[in-house]
């Protein structure tokens, strides 16, 4: 049966899993339409595609899903959510792009809702952390609830970020050797690169701290499951430690353009300090030899043989005087 035939796909499902008692994992096969319930599971995980047409007719017909829910996992939103009630958590956070070999420089929303039985996520473009999560259900990770299993897709999208984070900091690592050695290039260019990603990265990472924050603040959130609690603690200590890091490269990269602007500051000030110097030297000669090339009569050495020789001799004169009196005043280190 083809892909673009079957039940699923039609439907706009890109994959259903669903979950035995031992948090052991197994796809719901491509030609059996998948329910927020399916006998013998204890949950389902179901990926659906955004884009689809049907994929807003499906959720609409899951009347035991919250409408608030619905409508956010249907919107458009490009800002990070986190909502709940006394049975179920929704929201949409960022999730790394995935192209069809790497990754894209660029994040896109993840939508989900997570229920006592099931895990919905949805999006619009290839995602990261959610394909991830797959390949490690494939390699035998076992999810004993919708819990764990979304923590674990929020843990890729957190692991995404340290592995940037690594990545930058070795790249201003590297520019900071080439600063303390004095071979600057084009290492401005490259830091406001860095500057520029970890903006991203902080406000990716400051949203999801804000979410899982004020869910912990609220009393409904005290009076949810003990699983839920604990999973959303576990997740905001390991935001708030990349944002901590993610922080120190940004110090990092302003701290290290300082010192560039400075180096560069400092050589510019150098540079005219050197032309001040020639400019005030050669200041008496130029005077001599503009003074002997005015074409009038009685101009001392006009009939001289050597007369030439005079001037070059008076205006190195001048210009040594000049000379001396700014080494004698210690204007010339």
């Amino acid at each position: 049966m083809s892909i673009l035939q079957d039940i699923q796909s039609r439907a706009g499902f890109i994959w259903a899993y669903r979950f035995d008692d031992e948090g052991r994992a197994s796809l719901v096969p491509r030609d059996q339409s998948p329910g927020l319930a399916l006998d013998g599971a204890k949950f389902v995980w179901l990926h659906l595609d955004l884009v689809h047409s049907r994929t807003k007719q499906w959720i609409a017909e899951r009347s035991e899903l919250p409408v608030e829910a619905q409508a956010v996992f249907l919107s458009q939103d490009d800002h990070q959510r986190l909502y709940h009630d006394p049975d179920f958590v929704w929201g949409i956070t960022y999730d790394q792009v995935r192209e069809v070999h790497s990754l894209a420089d660029d994040w896109g929303m993840m939508h989900w809702i997570v229920g006592e039985r099931f895990l919905i996520t949805g999006r619009r473009q290839a995602l990261q952390a959610t394909r991830l999560t797959r390949d490690t259900l494939e390699a035998g990770f076992r999810a004993t609830s919708p819990e764990m299993l979304f923590e674990r897709v929020i843990e890729f999208v957190i692991e995404d970020v340290a592995e940037d984070v690594n990545r930058l900091a070795d790249d201003a690592d590297s520019i900071e050797d080439h600063i303390i050695d004095d071979r600057i290039g084009d290492e401005a260019r490259k830091l406001g690169a860095i500057r520029r990603r970890t903006v991203k990265l902080h406000r990716q990472l400051n949203g999801l701290h804000q979410l899982f924050r004020r869910f912990q603040e609220t009393a409904t959130a005290r009076a949810a499951p003990e699983k839920v609690r604990s999973a959303t603690a576990r997740l905001l200590h390991r935001v708030d430690t990349m944002l901590g890091d993610v922080q120190l490269v940004q110090q990092r990269a302003r701290l290290l353009q300082d010192e560039i602007a400075a180096r560069l500051s400092a050589q510019t000030n150098h540079h005219l300090y050197v032309l001040s110097i020639l400019t005030a030297t050669l200041m008496p000669a130029t005077l001599v030899t503009g003074y002997f090339g005015v074409n009038t009569k009685a101009l001392p050495f006009l009939e001289t043989e050597f007369g030439w020789l005079y001037i070059l001799g008076l205006s190195a004169l001048a210009a040594g005087t000049v000379y001396w009196l700014l080494k004698r005043r210690n204007v010339i280190g």
